[in-house]
């Protein structure tokens, strides 16, 4: 495993035996992969937000829900709504396994149920690292306009649209046209992609709300779900990785 020199890793828990074992899981799971883990803790969900508003990214974050003051719902959509960062892979832990609904906007990729432990941690690991170099793969297309071949990293993509025989890729700032299949581009993207519509692949991680008809882009965007899509993208909505329950 690996393409990256450090993996930085935050664990946000105000209980410091947690966070201490948690380290210590974490620390072994790099050693045994060959994998460097950088590890930082914090114990307040306040002292975590102050952290992440310096423009500081955390590959994996480790947080708990029931932080006694900022609880941890209110740090995950701190993350994601203010500072518009869907990049960052959460990883809820708790004593409890009842938030799934609340958890919905924040996207968040797993959650354990404490106590913890090295098998655990090493299965979430393991999926997050293999989707993260997976999303950090990029979609090459050419552009007939160029007169070139160029790339985009698949994170970056909020979601592919065909119009006119002509495929459309729309950026949070900008949108690029090329010639192209919607189809066979469907079949190579991540896992976090979706058909919702013969014209439409969406990005996952970038939906804000989503009904049984319409999703919310993050740029604002609305889009329909088409009939034929709709049990389909139900499904994925509701199995992603995030909510398999402990």
């Amino acid at each position: 495993m690996g393409g990256y020199n450090v993996f930085y890793i935050g664990i946000c828990d105000d209980e410091r035996g947690t966070c201490g074992e948690l380290e210590t899981l974490l620390y072994n799971y790099g050693k045994k992969q060959g994998i460097n883990i950088e590890v930082s803790i914090w114990y307040s969900g306040e002292s975590l937000c102050t952290f992440l508003q310096k423009d500081t990214l955390l590959d994996i974050l480790f947080l708990d829900i029931e932080l006694i003051s900022t609880d941890g719902i209110k740090v995950g959509g701190f993350i994601r709504e203010e500072l518009e960062n869907p990049e960052t892979t959460i990883i809820y832990i708790s004593s409890k396994s009842h938030y799934a609904m609340s958890l919905f906007r924040i996207q968040p990729f797993d959650f354990l149920i404490k106590p913890l432990n090295q098998k655990m941690i090493d299965d979430v690991m393991d999926r997050s690292i293999r989707i993260y170099e997976k999303k950090n793969q990029f979609f090459e297309y050419y552009s007939k306009a160029q007169g070139c071949h160029s790339k985009l990293c698949f994170k970056d993509i909020l979601y592919f649209y065909s119009q006119n025989k002509k495929v459309n890729v729309v950026l949070l700032k900008e949108e690029i046209q090329f010639n192209g299949k919607l189809k066979e581009i469907a079949n190579i993207v991540p896992h976090n992609f979706c058909m919702i519509h013969q014209s439409y692949l969406v990005n996952l991680d970038f939906v804000s709300e989503c009904s049984y008809e319409w999703m919310k882009m993050q740029n604002g965007t609305l889009l329909s779900i088409s009939q034929p899509y709709r049990k389909t993208v139900r499904t994925q909505m509701t199995q992603r990785e995030w909510e398999k329950m402990k």
